[in-house]
Parts: structure tokens; sequence; C-alpha cells
């Protein structure tokens, strides 16, 4: 309801603008991100996006925290053999983290930070990719942070920040049962009385 409510008092071609704007950086942001955990040069990405630097600069704290990706980018699928329901998705991350915890790390970007209330869906799909994850690989992930970069090119005004939304072990498994009944939910909803596939977790 809140992205409908800004269409509407911005208009469609501003909206529209600011949203593939959006789209471009956050790419930006997971190639530059692949290369450092990879050790290439970066300098690369800053120069070619002089605007988009402050987003790097808000998530760099985080990275120190990091001590080994275990998966980039990887295509992640759950799946209820006996509701034969499912979903799948591609997570940006799974790390050790230098306090010996395996995490799940999602990686976003925002025009400022965003308030508890528009928090539900980021923590639902840490929720999903977890679980994807833990049933594909076998594996039991301790925690989960969605890391969103927070700049607005655009204001004059605008500071770099990082938002921080995290879950421990806890809240994640509870947000994964979320996610497990939002898929009954709908596949009841979409495909009652009949044999489905699977939906998709990726939001960007």
């Amino acid at each position: 309801m809140a992205l409908v409510n800004w269409r509407k008092r911005v208009g469609d071609e501003e909206a529209n603008r600011r949203t593939r704007l959006a789209a471009n950086r956050g790419t930006w942001l997971h190639a530059i991100l692949e290369d450092w955990f990879g050790d290439e040069d970066i300098e690369n990405h800053l120069e070619k996006a002089p605007d988009w630097q402050p987003y790097f600069q808000a998530v760099e704290p985080f990275l120190h925290g990091i001590e080994q990706p275990v998966l980039v980018e990887s295509a992640v699928a759950w799946y209820d053999q006996e509701q034969i329901i499912g979903y799948s998705g591609t997570l940006d991350m799974v790390a050790t983290m230098s306090n010996g915890s395996l995490a799940l790390i999602d990686w976003k970007t925002s025009y400022k930070e965003k308030p508890e209330k528009h928090l539900a869906d980021y923590k639902r799909q840490l929720g999903a990719y977890s679980m994807a994850a833990e049933q594909m690989y076998g594996t039991s992930i301790d925690e989960a942070w969605c890391v969103i970069a927070c700049f607005d090119p655009e204001d004059k005004d605008s500071e770099p920040s990082l938002q921080l939304v995290h879950l421990d072990g806890f809240e994640l498994i509870a947000q994964q049962r979320i996610m497990q009944d939002t898929v009954q939910r709908y596949f009841a909803e979409h495909y009652p009385g009949s044999k489905a596939f699977t939906m998709t977790a990726d939001r960007g």
C-alpha cells in the first residue's frame, strides 16, 4: 500500500524513473561487492558511478565483520514434498562471520532509511532464503542480515547511512514459519485442489 500511495503522489513517470535508478544502483552495488570479496580492483566501479559511491561507503564497515563468503548470488528453492508446493529465488550471500556464525546476508539500497512497519517483507524474505538454503545444502543458518545502504544522490543534503535488519536464530525460525504459511495460503488461493509448482521469493 505504501508503494501504491508513493506512486500516486509522485506520478507514474517519476516513479518509473526512480525505480529504474534503484534497480541499476542495486546491480552496481552487487557487482562491486562481488569484486570486493574476490579481491578484485573495485576502483573501476567507483569511477564509473561517482554519484553512487556513498552506497558502498555506507556498507563498507559491515564488510569487515564477514570472515568468508560461502555462497554468492546462489539460486535456491524450497519444496514441501507432502503438499507439493514451494518457491525459488536467488540469495545474495551466505557467509561465515567474524564471530563464527553462519549468516544469510541480503544487500539492498534505498533513498532513505525504512520505517519499521515497512521491514516486514524484508524479514520474511530472509526467512524464505534461509529456509531454502538450509533444505538445499543440509546446513543450519544461525542468523540473517538485511544490509540497506541509504543515500539519495539527488538530494544535496543527503548523507550515506547504513540500516541493518538483524534476525537471530529464534527470529529466523519465526520468519520461516511465516513464509511457510504465506506459501500455503498462496497456493490454496491460486491453485485450489491442484498440484502446483513454485512461486518466486525474489523482490530485489
